[in-house]
């Protein structure tokens, strides 16, 4: 049996073929994310014939908060609407504003941001009228795919739920099988102009009659979900206590949570509750939760994993292979950074070693802080020690994320081991090697490149019956965490609050 898998990123578009029994990629191709929506069927289409559509099942996964307005024909309008924290960032603060801050994550999860599809359906109401006015419907990014490739225009609860529109319940109960009424309405949309959420165990969509890109009539079409979830769950992040990072563009920190954060392990900000007399989309009566404050304000999300029986704590940074692309700008290309990159990780580390603060467009978490830009802290001498200087900034932040998740968590963050994927995990790279000497706790690498991809295979075939669900393997990273990254990191940390509270003065 062989089963295909896509995964629509930021950067790149990328597609898998799998076959079972034992597992082997016997198939797989890359091309560059395109700008609008139309272009990324076109893509995606040519990807589809290049690994080959002799599969017995699909599945899709893709970047979150990305998505398309489609006209009455389903046809995309224009480009894709990416995420970008900063686009309906006003609008975002309208949302908060008229409805609490706290009470909006209280309901779905999410902190109100500029990148939440529901901020940017506000903003394209009042900013882009003419194509709000055409707008028949909107499709994710995987949801555009599976609708041109079955009819359907469907998506899964983990990107659902990246949309501050999806509510999120109590742990144990059962997930909604579509967007809130109340949340989509407040920013002038009906519930039928979005996709119907496919719950885990639902029956998938399938190619209609006459088949489609080459694929049998009746071929199973699953949207597997959010890219970094889809990733982790492949790689073995099931269970409490589990937890993988995951990197590409942006990085993702994820933890399974035995149960949600306790009251009083974060602190709440003033003046985030509905003021008085708001309008209420997300219910009367809704709870803000202290469990769940603590946990936007440390800006986090709270969401419920792949197989939706678990939450999940998620950490992320829009800045990570983005910061290594930025960096490798201002060197020339990819072709100057790959030498100082092995000279850097080489490079003795001391307690006075620099480091960049790495936000390009700020910091969502811990402290989240919109202002927060990239500086380097301490002294630099060359290339080597700059490009070092990136590579640390990275891996203490992700560490940074990964000890605060802990915290709320009421974990040790060095306890058990963290499972990588992703750009970051390839045996022997200087950004490995930096992120395991920075600890906190010991790495399992996962070998396979396209483990988004390959997960979003997988998963397909396991909604659709056809397969157990399978782990990708992994194995310990072979750095040892470092001392001195334990000085650098207290460093780090003041630094980028002393940073933080520089700009508000």
């Amino acid at each position: 049996m062989r089963s295909l898998g896509l995964d629509v990123g930021t950067t790149n578009v990328k597609a898998v073929v799998v076959e079972h029994g034992p597992l082997r990629t016997v198939a797989r191709a890359a091309a560059p994310t395109p700008v609008s929506g139309r272009e990324l069927l076109a893509v995606v289409r040519r990807l589809v014939e290049k690994v080959g559509a002799d599969v017995d099942v699909v599945g899709v996964a893709s970047m979150a908060e990305t998505g398309v307005p489609l006209d009455d024909e389903d046809a995309p309008l224009g480009d894709l609407v990416r995420w970008d924290p900063s686009r309906a960032a006003r609008h975002a603060a309208a949302l908060a504003a008229t409805y609490g801050a706290d009470a909006l994550f209280a309901a779905t999860g999410v902190r109100p941001s500029g990148k939440v599809p529901l901020a940017t359906w506000a903003h394209l109401r009042a900013e882009d009228p003419a194509r709000w006015a055409a707008m028949s419907r909107w499709a994710g990014a995987a949801d555009l795919v599976v609708l041109a490739l079955t009819g359907r225009l469907v998506t899964d609860h983990t990107l659902a739920g990246r949309t501050m529109a999806y509510r999120l319940p109590p742990p144990g109960t059962d997930l909604p099988a579509g967007f809130d009424p109340d949340l989509v309405s407040a920013v002038g949309m009906r519930p039928e102009q979005l996709p119907e959420v496919a719950l885990p165990g639902a029956p998938p969509a399938r190619v209609p009659a006459g088949g489609r890109w080459g694929l049998r009539e009746g071929t199973p079409v699953v949207v597997a979900g959010h890219d970094h979830q889809v990733g982790a769950w492949a790689a073995g992040m099931r269970e409490p206590g589990d937890v993988a990072d995951s990197v590409g563009t942006a990085e993702a920190v994820v933890r399974v949570l035995g149960e949600l954060p306790r009251a009083g392990s974060g602190s709440r900000r003033e003046g985030a509750g509905a003021p008085e007399g708001a309008g209420a989309p997300v219910g009367a009566g809704a709870p803000v939760g202290e469990d769940r404050a603590a946990v936007a304000a440390a800006g986090m999300s709270l969401v419920r994993t792949v197989e939706g029986r678990h939450e999940a704590l998620v950490a992320g940074s829009s800045s990570a292979g983005a910061t290594l692309a930025w960096w490798a700008g201002q060197l020339g290309g990819f072709d100057a950074l790959g030498p100082l990159l092995a000279a850097a990780a080489d490079r003795p580390r001391t307690a006075a070693s620099p480091f960049l603060l790495p936000y390009l467009r700020g910091r969502q978490t811990p402290e989240p802080d919109p202002a927060a830009r990239a500086v380097v802290v301490g002294q630099a001498s060359d290339d080597v020690d700059r490009t070092a200087a990136v590579l640390d900034g990275l891996a203490l932040q992700a560490r940074w994320m990964l000890t605060a998740q802990a915290g709320l968590a009421g974990a040790d963050p060095a306890a058990g081991h963290v499972l990588v994927l992703g750009s970051a995990a390839r045996a022997g790279s200087a950004w490995l090697r930096a992120k395991a000497a920075a600890g906190p706790a010991p790495l399992r690498v996962v070998g396979e490149g396209e483990a988004v991809a390959v997960g979003a295979a997988l998963l397909a075939a396991h909604r659709a019956g056809l397969a157990e669900p399978v782990l990708l393997p992994s194995a310990q990273a072979g750095h040892d965490h470092l001392p001195v990254y334990d000085e650098l990191f207290r460093s780090f940390v003041a630094a980028a609050r002393a940073s933080s509270r520089s700009a508000e003065g």
